[in-house]
């Protein structure tokens, strides 16, 4: 009997959490509980727009999807989720995706939530002189990981993206999850509709043409076709990588002339529009033309970061799979942050302290 006991309360342990967190939104919705006190039982900032339990205790975590039959949905992340000023990716996943209900119903029905914190988020103030101040964070970055219920890392979305390619992406997940056999062949489809897309798009915009009449290196594809015979086992992983590699290539000015093209697939929802508007102007009535300048700007840059980071970035991902390169969550998350966004563990400075730049600062 007590051994029942337990099995039944680790399989509730989710569905019991996610309960709380409704009857607590619809009191706070009452104004008998506050924004705060969701927060806290949601472990997660502006739960009042996503209604989400997250689990901040892996072990906990994985016990819940293996009695549930879940997968896990792990965000790793710079600070903390439940805060205000968590790194800007994962401010823009608790605005923009997660207020989505046709996303957030998604994350609650079909995965068992968890996130953690890789490490702080650095922040920086400035200050006016006259008790005004800005405070904002200025690097960092966050991906989310599917796991099968035994832990079993699946694949990772780097980077932010728009509502309906996260969505997109959740709905492929679920059903990857189910048919773990078909990990190599889930891949392989994925780098093929990649680069299907980023033909289509190079081809309206110009920018992958430009970007190839700049000067470059001899790539190994290259050096691969001038020896026949190790060509032909080389050259279908080399073709893949160098793909990814292209995507490199291109500078800022390229990504924004794709977000310009791309702009109109990021449409967001009436509750991520009203957590936009409420973070952006409090309870301030915006300009004319503000908000809706905002909106567009927003999804120009979500655009670009969408195709970036699909593109560029995902890429190289599913080839670590197809490569047979990825092992556990830990490893994986490790190669992400040191050569994908750029901010290893090695350096505490995350790139922002140069041992070349002078600053006339002491220490």
């Amino acid at each position: 009997m007590l051994k029942l006991s337990i099995a039944l309360l680790l399989a509730l342990t989710a569905s019991a959490g996610q309960f709380e967190v409704d009857q607590l939104h619809a009191r706070v919705k009452k104004g008998e509980a506050t924004e705060a006190q969701l927060d806290k039982v949601c472990a997660q900032k502006d739960c009042i727009a996503s209604r989400l339990y997250w689990f901040t205790d892996f072990d906990e975590a994985k016990r819940a999807a293996q009695e549930t039959g879940k997968p896990i949905l792990v965000l790793h992340l710079l600070g903390r989720l439940d805060e205000e000023l968590s790194c800007a990716n994962s401010r823009f996943f608790r605005t923009t995706l997660y207020s989505d209900e046709s996303i957030a119903s998604l994350m609650r029905d079909d995965f068992i939530l968890y996130w953690h914190s890789v490490r702080p988020v650095p922040r920086i103030t400035i200050e006016f002189g006259d008790g005004r101040k800005i405070q904002q964070t200025i690097t960092g970055n966050s991906a989310h990981y599917l796991l099968a219920s035994d832990g079993t890392v699946l694949d990772a979305l780097p980077g932010m993206y728009s509502p309906v390619a996260f969505r997109e992406t959740l709905v492929r997940w679920v059903d990857l999850s189910r048919r773990p056999g078909a990990l190599r062949s889930y891949h392989r489809d994925r780098i093929a509709a990649i680069k299907a897309h980023w033909t289509e798009l190079s081809a309206r915009s110009g920018v992958l043409a430009q970007a190839l009449k700049r000067p470059k290196a001899l790539t190994a594809e290259a050096a691969t076709a001038i020896t026949v015979s190790k060509a032909v086992v080389d050259r279908p992983v080399l073709a893949s990588m160098q793909f990814a590699a292209s995507m490199r290539a291109l500078e800022p000015a390229d990504w924004e002339v794709v977000g310009s093209l791309e702009a109109e697939t990021v449409q967001f929802s009436e509750g991520a529009r009203q957590l936009i508007r409420k973070k952006q102007f409090g309870a301030a009535e915006p300009q004319q033309g503000e908000l809706e300048a905002l909106i567009a700007n927003l999804q120009n840059s979500v655009a670009a970061d969408t195709v970036f980071n699909e593109c560029a970035l995902h890429a190289e991902i599913h080839q670590w799979f197809l490569r047979g390169q990825v092992t556990d969550l830990a490893s994986l998350n490790t190669r992400i942050y040191d050569q994908l966004f750029l901010t290893p563990e090695s350096d505490p400075w995350l790139g922002l302290k140069q041992p070349t730049i002078f600053t006339a600062i002491e220490n």
